[in-house]
């Protein structure tokens, strides 16, 4: 009787055993699909009825459905909200709330965060419910609100998404943070946050574009898998060294899905594409019809806080001749001053035909600048006036040579200017060796709007009010 029920014993023991062995040697298969926007700069709504934020939930909401057994991530590549006069106007909160409602997880630290402040920074990602990646900001007094790199699972698949910044910040934003602390090169933050958690799967999210990214990334030691870029709104899908590099193009006209599967040891991207974001929304589920309520909530507020109408426009006002409207209604407010210029890159939308609204200036130029005025050599008056394109007033050229009235500019004289705070503190490269200058408390959108609005009481549309201006300069 002992013998038999020994045998069975065995029997049993054995039997377990194999399938404890089967259990550890059976390959775990976890999907991951990863649905990433860059460059959104508040472009949750357009002005032409399009409801962008809508149209990205519903999208985003069926790839969800789509995708059996996935574990779905959301991301951003940053700069999430200065843009758009709904955006902007709200100091990025109608943003914010609205990335909160699309299931965002993370996002890059991009170099238009801090526009409204650090405090407001803190505020939007606490709406969001989003965590700020960035490991080469060196700044302690960003720890409570920066994490080099960041840790999701899928299953038991651990995934690292880890960040870095573009070094240009120091050029393009005036930004305490970015000006007090120092950027360090990413080929040397990104591989210690890669080493330290040993993950299965390393996904970098930069705030760089391909052309920036692309050398560190493949020299990495422990290459990552899927290398997120952005900052240039370029759109890009490349392959180089076994890593995949992709990007949508700015102000979110689409989306990038990756769709990656991990069995055993072995992880590998089965589809990436970009997908262009439908202009059609169906309202079909309570998260959509959310989403439009929450939208339509802050464009209420915004036609009832800065609706005002400054001129009507016949037909678009083109980009050359807005930038010559603007630098020019700046030398016409302080007259006295012989040249006005401004960067390109400040102008962030156009004039359409129709009613032009106190609104749609702070969609042009969103950001909090303001008046300076100051002196500057002729030699850095060339230089600044021949890298603004068309946004410069005061000066021609003729054959060559520059000339304010009839006299040529004398390089070594001294001039009086009219610009930004943020061009004169260094922003975009601009010149001003030896300079003194005054910031006043004017907004650089003040001197443009008061010329419409006089101009609009003439009985003027904005094609004659640009013309009479024009003709005075």
């Amino acid at each position: 009787m002992l013998k038999k029920y020994w045998f069975l014993f065995l029997v049993f023991v054995f039997a377990g055993c194999a399938q404890i062995e089967g259990f550890f040697q059976e390959d775990e298969t976890s999907t991951i699909l990863l649905l990433y926007t860059n460059d959104e700069h508040g472009h949750i709504y357009e002005k032409d009825g399009w409801y962008k934020g809508v149209a990205l939930y519903e999208m985003w909401e069926e790839e969800e459905k789509n995708c059996t057994n996935c574990s779905v991530i959301r991301l951003s590549g940053g700069d999430n909200y200065t843009g758009t006069a709904v955006s902007t106007f709200f100091r990025g909160a109608s943003m914010a709330e609205i990335m909160g409602l699309l299931g965002y997880k993370l996002s890059a630290l991009g170099n238009h965060e801090f526009d409204f402040g650090e405090q407001e920074l803190k505020n939007n990602a606490k709406t969001a419910k989003m965590q700020y990646l960035c490991s080469n900001l060196v700044s302690k007094d960003m720890k409570d609100l920066l994490d080099p790199g960041t840790v999701l699972y899928a299953g038991k698949t651990k995934i690292l998404f880890v960040s870095a910044i573009t070094d240009e910040v120091k050029r393009i934003s005036m930004s305490r943070p970015f000006v007090e602390s120092m950027i360090a090169k990413p080929e040397s933050t990104v591989p210690r946050a890669i080493a330290k958690e040993n993950a299965d799967i390393n996904i970098v999210v930069a705030h760089e574009s391909h052309e920036e990214a692309g050398p560190w990334a493949v020299s990495l030691p422990q290459k990552p898998l899927v290398v997120f870029t952005s900052h240039d709104h370029k759109e890009a899908v490349k392959e180089e060294n076994g890593i995949l590099f992709i990007q949508n193009a700015g102000y979110l006209p689409s989306y990038a899905k990756v769709l990656i599967e991990k069995k055993g040891k072995t992880s590998k991207v089965v589809k990436a594409e970009i997908v262009p974001l439908k202009r059609e929304i169906s309202l079909k589920s309570e998260g959509s019809l959310k989403v439009k309520k929450t939208i339509d909530k802050y464009l209420t507020q915004l036609e009832k806080q800065a609706g005002r109408k400054l001129i009507y426009a016949e037909k678009p006002l083109e980009t050359p001749a807005l930038q010559k409207l603007f630098a020019c209604s700046m030398l016409k407010a302080f007259p006295e001053y012989d040249a006005a210029f401004s960067n390109p890159g400040g102008f962030r939308d156009t004039i359409k035909a129709g009613d032009l609204k106190k609104s749609d200036i702070l969609s042009i130029f969103p950001f909090d600048n303001f008046i300076v005025k100051a002196t500057v050599q002729g030699e850095d008056l060339i230089f600044d006036i021949e890298q603004s394109e068309n946004a410069y007033c005061g000066a021609v050229k003729k054959e060559g040579k520059w000339f304010i009235g009839d006299e040529e500019i004398d390089k070594s004289k001294t001039y009086k200017i009219i610009t930004s705070d943020f061009i004169y503190q260094g922003g975009d490269g601009y010149r001003f060796t030896g300079s003194q200058g005054i910031t006043t408390t004017v907004s650089w959108r003040t001197p443009l709007e008061n010329y419409l609005i006089e101009s609009s009481k003439k009985g003027l549309d904005l094609e004659n009010a640009f013309e009479e201006l024009m003709k005075g300069m």
